[in-house]
């Protein structure tokens, strides 16, 4: 996680910022915009390859001052780690019907002939996660720090955010789905993994 990124940083000047020290050697990078102003909100995630990559990268980064800013940056551990984890996070998130430049990239990593580009998405996997999301966009606003707490959420009752893109959390997300079917149909009708019907 980097923090303290001065607001109208965009995504294309930080990917030139951190391809200065590490180009490459990320897969994953997701500059948070408010879309309120079309600024970001002050700090990004970046996922690196390998663990040893993170080096050369808070050396070059952590306490340097940014360009035309007072503001000074700062390294730390995001709580959710690992590029398969972030995918499933945000493939099923609102935040990819937005514009293309606010939404999370992946990379091609060093060893392939587009290293430093830009590697489509996944698209969604779970149509029900991904209108729970929208709705919850549509509801309290993406990034309503604020009053966000006051709204009920269907990752309130998550152990905690370690859980979210892993096998638990796969498992909530089909146990809710099966709820959500046996509403609507009147029956108990039960997705199994393989996507079909009991």
């Amino acid at each position: 996680m980097l923090r303290n990124i001065p607001n109208r940083v965009d995504q294309p000047m930080l990917k030139t910022i951190v391809d200065h020290s590490s180009f490459g050697k990320y897969d994953f990078m997701y500059l948070r915009i408010d879309f309120a102003n079309n600024c970001n909100v002050g700090y990004a995630f970046l996922n690196f390859q390998l663990p040893e990559d993170i080096i050369d990268f808070v050396q070059a980064v952590r306490g340097q001052q940014w360009f035309n800013s007072e503001k000074v940056a700062e390294v730390s551990y995001a709580t959710m780690q690992g590029r398969e984890c972030l995918v499933q996070k945000f493939r099923n998130s609102s935040v990819m019907q937005e514009h293309p430049s606010s939404r999370p990239k992946l990379y091609f990593t060093l060893g392939h002939p587009k290293a430093g580009q830009e590697e489509p998405f996944p698209r969604a996997d779970n149509l029900l996660k991904l209108a729970r999301s929208n709705q919850n966009a549509s509801q309290i606003g993406l990034f309503n720090h604020a009053r966000g707490s006051g709204y009920p959420t269907p990752d309130r009752h998550r152990r905690g955010q370690y859980d979210r893109g892993t096998s638990f959390a796969d498992m909530e997300e089909l146990e809710a789905e099966n709820r959500y079917l046996r509403g609507i149909t009147g029956m108990r009708r039960q997705r199994l993994t393989d996507g079909t019907y009991l």
